[in-house]
This record gives structure tokens, C-alpha cells and sequence, in this order.
């Protein structure tokens, strides 16, 4: 009796076996290594409402080369070893044929090494550290987020062509803010021989209060502020800063995305100078407003910088995977490198030697707007292009795995 169970409980695995591996071959299953808790949270749950759309979207006109695309998500807990973890569990026990990258650049570090272990395609599409193009870069990569240098030089080239010329800056002490502020001074000092640099003011890592930190900022009386506060932090900061009058003479400049313009508020000062990786309210193409009101009426939010990048992503892989005719990594990776691509933000493509995207930054100052209420957006804005500030292909070529 017990020999007839075994057969019949050997029989219905193999068949679940069987059933499973052909669900995995009728899909294209896409793994994302997200973080989801602490700070992470925000920009979690507007890059999966975005991610979804996509999918939905995707799926409702036949998918793929005939295949639907699947969605398997494992938290990172913004843990690098754990992201590493989940992500060989996504391609090992769940059948990933791609990777979505994290929030978080250490998370992303973690998880494009198992990427390349395995050789599946994997996305970076908030995580910008430079190094994922460079020191740490390999094929199974592309990255459509302005990365670190982008950004940093973006906005120095941007700030070296106004009339300000006093400069300060507020940020954690902590060695990558102490590294930014470097490359800020040498980058501007380059741009600019007449800047001067007046005061670096470090606060406590973590740190809530500001305002034993403000008169210090006042007394030099800066025109303009450089910081790599963000998020909650940049927003209590220009809370906490306003009443003191700090922005009457100068301006706070660092990333304004719209979930920060959003937490802020009406508290948000109008006329500061600040930058935005991909505001959809500034970027004027049919793609972008059909995207944006489409998120808008199903999720009754605009959407943020985190999911309008999440998006273009996913177009990328989706071109990606036409172009080569296949839906596996081993010959989509072959036509990544001088992919080119229709866009949000219009058309692009990958850079041949680092699978980075000429996505350049968008900078602006802060105003109302009667269309978005509660909050103020960037106006007057202009893109400042990759192709000015991003690494030269000399330079990426030197620093990344021989």
C-alpha cells in the first residue's frame, strides 16, 4: 500500500515539475532584488506601481516575442549580502532570465557580481554610483539613471555659468560626503578660478536637527549652498532653514525629485536651484505625457523620478530583447552595447564601452504650478547632456576589470 502512494506522490511532483518548467518556458520571468524597508520604502512602492504598468501593459498586447513577462520581487532588507542572497536565489530557484536592479548603489554593487557570476542580464535604474560602469562593470549591465559623475559634474558645469560666486556647502561627515565636496571644489575651481569656497559645515550622520548649524551657514552669506542632504533630510533641512531667512540670499542645491518636492511641500521655498534625474513634468515628449497620465488615473499620484526610470528600463530590456530575438541573456547581451532606444525621455542609447545611457540631468528652480497642488516643481528647466559631463571612454576603459 505504501509502495501505491510513493508511485502516485512521485507522479503528481512530476507533473507540478513538469507543469512548472513550461509555465517558465511560455514566460519571460524577471527578478527584482528590491528594497523595500527604512528609506528605501518611498522609492519602492512608486517603482513597482511603475514596473507593474509595464508588465500589464506588455502583457495585454501579447507580450514579448509571444512570451508574457512575470515579476518575481525578494527583498534586500538594503542589506548587500542579503541582495546578493536573493538575487542567486531569483536566477537559481525561481528561473530569472533578468535582474532589476536596487534602490540602494551598495545593494547594487552586491548583486551585479552574481549578475556576472551568472551571466544574466541585470538593470540599474535608481543605484548611480559610477562604479557599476567602470571598476565594477561587466556586459551583463546597462544603467539608465544619471550615475555619481553625471551628476556631479552636471551640476558644477551648470552652477560655473552663473553669476554666483560664494559658495558653501552643509552634509554628513562622513567620507563619501567629504568626497563629494572635493570633487565639487576641484570641478568648480576648474570651471570657475574666480568661485569662492567659504564654509563646509558637517553635521552628525543621521542628524534631525539643524538648526544649530544654520547661523553658521548665514554668517558667510553664501549664494548659493551645495549639499548631499536628500530625501527626508534635505526636506527637514529646508523646513527647519526657512525661517531663519537663509533663502532670501541664497540658494540650497542638491537632488530635488518629486517624492522630496512632495514631503516639502508649500514649506518649499520658490526660486532655489536644484536638479532632478527624470522629472516628467519637465520632459516634453508624447511618451513621457502618455506614461505620466496613464499613472496618474491608475494610481491617483504623479509619477516619481524613481518610477519613470524603473520604466525605462524595462523599455530598454524589451528593445534589447527584440533586437536579438530572444528572450535570453546569453544573445540579448550581444546587442546592448550601441542599443538605441525610443524613451521616456526621448530617444537614447547605450555607450558601446560601459552599457551607460546619455541620460544626461535636469536642472531647474523651484515654482508653483496651478496643475500640481500641494507641492512646487522645477521650472525653467534645461537638461544638461551625458555626452558634456560623463566619463570620457579613455578613462572608463583604464578603470574598469582588465
Amino acid at each position: 500500500m505504501k509502495g501505491k502512494h510513493l508511485k502516485v506522490l512521485i507522479t503528481v511532483l512530476a507533473v507540478i515539475f513538469i507543469a512548472s518548467m513550461a509555465q517558465a518556458a511560455d514566460t519571460i520571468r524577471i527578478g527584482w532584488t528590491a528594497d523595500m524597508p527604512g528609506i528605501g520604502a518611498t522609492f519602492y512602492a512608486s517603482q513597482k506601481k511603475a514596473v507593474e504598468l509595464f508588465i500589464e501593459d506588455t502583457n495585454a498586447a501579447g507580450g514579448i516575442l509571444g512570451k508574457k513577462l512575470e515579476l518575481i520581487i525578494r527583498d534586500s532588507k538594503l542589506k548587500p549580502d542579503v541582495g546578493a542572497m536573493v538575487a542567486r536565489e531569483l536566477i537559481l530557484s525561481e528561473k530569472c532570465e533578468f535582474l532589476i536592479g536596487p534602490t540602494s548603489s551598495g545593494v547594487a554593487l552586491a548583486v551585479t557580481k552574481v549578475a556576472k557570476e551568472f551571466k544574466k542580464i541585470v538593470y540599474f535604474h535608481t543605484s548611480n554610483t559610477e562604479k557599476l560602469t567602470t571598476t565594477d562593470y561587466h556586459p551583463y549591465m546597462f544603467q539608465v539613471v544619471p550615475n555619481t559623475g553625471i551628476e556631479g559634474r552636471g551640476i558644477t558645469m551648470f552652477l560655473s555659468k552663473k553669476p554666483y560666486k560664494r559658495y558653501s556647502f552643509i552634509g554628513p561627515d562622513y567620507a563619501y560626503a567629504h568626497s563629494q565636496w572635493d570633487s565639487f571644489k576641484e570641478n568648480l575651481g576648474k570651471l570657475k578660478p574666480e568661485a569662492e569656497i567659504l564654509e563646509a559645515v558637517w553635521t552628525k550622520l543621521g542628524e534631525t536637527n539643524y538648526a544649530p548649524y544654520i547661523p553658521t551657514l548665514m554668517a558667510r552669506k553664501p549664494e548659493v549652498i551645495y549639499t548631499n542632504l536628500w530625501g527626508g533630510g534635505l526636506s527637514s533641512f529646508i523646513k527647519q532653514a526657512k525661517p531663519y531667512g537663509l533663502f532670501k540670499n541664497a540658494s540650497i542645491t542638491s537632488l530635488y525629485d518629486l517624492d522630496m518636492l512632495r514631503a516639502t511641500g508649500m514649506d518649499m521655498p520658490e526660486g532655489l536651484l536644484g536638479y532632478s534625474r527624470c522629472p516628467f513634468y519637465a520632459v516634453a515628449t508624447l511618451d513621457m505625457q502618455v506614461f505620466a497620465e496613464k499613472y496618474y488615473k491608475k494610481y491617483n499620484e504623479w509619477p516619481s523620478d524613481w518610477a519613470c526610470m524603473a520604466y525605462d528600463g524595462l523599455i530598454v530590456l524589451a528593445t534589447a530583447m527584440k533586437k536579438a530575438n530572444s528572450t535570453k541573456s546569453e544573445d540579448v547581451v550581444k546587442v546592448l552595447g550601441g542599443l538605441r532606444f525610443e524613451s521616456l525621455r526621448g530617444a537614447r542609447y547605450l555607450r558601446e564601452e560601459d552599457h551607460m545611457a546619455n541620460i544626461g540631468l535636469y536642472v531647474g528652480y523651484t515654482a508653483s504650478d496651478p496643475k500640481y497642488k500641494g507641492f512646487l516643481i522645477l521650472k525653467d528647466v534645461v537638461e544638461v547632456p551625458a555626452e558634456k559631463v560623463w566619463l570620457p571612454v579613455d578613462k572608463v576603459l583604464e578603470l574598469q576589470p582588465k
